[in-house]
């Protein structure tokens, strides 16, 4: 009995001592030489060079849509990001600055994970965006951004709008007020106009410089009566109006009628004030059918992917006019990296050294 009992201690001790193992960790070599993570399975590739203070931001691995610049100022890099093409624009950014390449956050692979880096930001649709960062924080740098094409939605078609134009009066009807061409740029073309304040001439055959404002941006302080309508107005001019037959008349609704509903829409205006508006007739009925139509269904109207919408060219001392603008949406995402040296991923993230 004795020497089972000795037996079985002997074999507990033996258990005990070869359970007690060390931590996996500390019998594994430290980093066997310079750009290996810890655990020893991601390595970087330092032949590559990227060194420099600019480098080109590529969407989609290949398409070229601006650059990211670092300069120094007070302590801090001045990290920009700046779209040259105009048919993108940045909706958000992820930006990382370290000392050394491992310090990037990654997952286990090797790829980036950026939605963990230190700065991040959304936007509507931006052409430039700047990060002061401090230059403690190191020499290497991240910078991620997703860029959408300029007509991947009505905010990205309106955000692109042009600050000025250049156009010319051509002339009158059969659908519009006014129409009118505009030579360059994104709203190079042929268009039918309006005009959005009765108190101010306009001339035809005569070309004007024109600001350019979209229906959610401030308005010049003054220039309307009733501001708050544009989404009334917005609404008439997308429900194709003109031709269409009036409940009331059973005769076709004219520009001369549409033209005087927006007026009276915007502008202190009343019928016997249009007696030589150069209308060429319109019915005070079906006037007051569109401006009570827009009233019952135009409030807080959004236009969306295919519609239209009112875009506003204020040329100076003459009549502002207001143009339709067809939102024809191209949705297109990518994401952008500026350009540098290959994470270890699997992926085609970059990352360069601030020359």
């Amino acid at each position: 009995m004795k020497k089972l009992t000795l037996a079985l201690l002997a074999l507990f001790a033996f258990t005990f001592f070869a359970c007690e193992v060390e931590p996996a960790g500390e019998n594994l070599e430290a980093v066997a030489g310079k750009g290996k993570i810890k655990n020893n399975s991601i390595e970087f590739d330092f032949s590559e060079e990227c060194l420099t203070s600019e480098a080109i931001l590529y969407a989609g691995q290949n398409i070229e849509v601006g650059k990211v610049t670092v300069s120094e100022s007070n302590g801090n890099y001045v990290i920009t990001y700046e779209i040259t093409n105009n048919q993108w624009c940045i909706t958000e950014t992820h930006l990382s600055v370290v000392n050394a390449p491992e310090d990037f956050p990654m997952t286990n692979s090797g790829n980036p994970k950026n939605g963990n880096f230190e700065y991040s930001d959304e936007f509507e649709c931006e052409k430039t965006v700047t990060y002061e960062v401090p230059v403690e924080k190191g020499p290497y740098i991240a910078a991620h951004a997703v860029v959408e094409c300029v007509s991947s939605s009505p905010e990205t078609i309106v955000a692109n709008l042009p600050g000025t134009i250049e156009f010319c009066t051509v002339d009158q009807g059969p659908d519009a007020y006014l129409n009118i061409t505009i030579g360059d740029g994104l709203l190079s073309g042929s268009y039918g106009a309006w005009c959005i304040d009765n108190d101010s001439p306009i001339q035809l055959n005569n070309c004007y410089t024109a600001d350019v404002y979209s229906l959610n941006e401030e308005l010049p302080d003054g220039a309307f009566e009733y501001p708050e309508n544009f989404d009334l107005v917005n609404w008439l001019l997308n429900q194709n109006i003109v031709g269409e037959l009036s409940p009331s008349s059973g005769e076709a609704y004219t520009y001369g009628d549409l033209q005087f509903a927006i007026w009276k829409l915007l502008d202190d205006i009343e019928d016997e004030d249009c007696e030589e508006c150069s209308l060429h007739g319109f019915n005070a009925d079906h006037v007051d059918e569109l401006a009570v139509l827009a009233q019952e269904n135009g409030e807080g109207f959004t236009p969306e992917c295919g519609d239209v919408t009112g875009v506003i060219l204020f040329p100076e001392a003459v009549q502002p006019l207001i143009i339709q603008i067809p939102l024809e949406c191209s949705p297109c995402e990518e994401t952008a990296w500026a350009d540098g040296c290959d994470f270890p991923g699997n992926n085609w993230a970059t990352y360069f050294q601030y020359n």
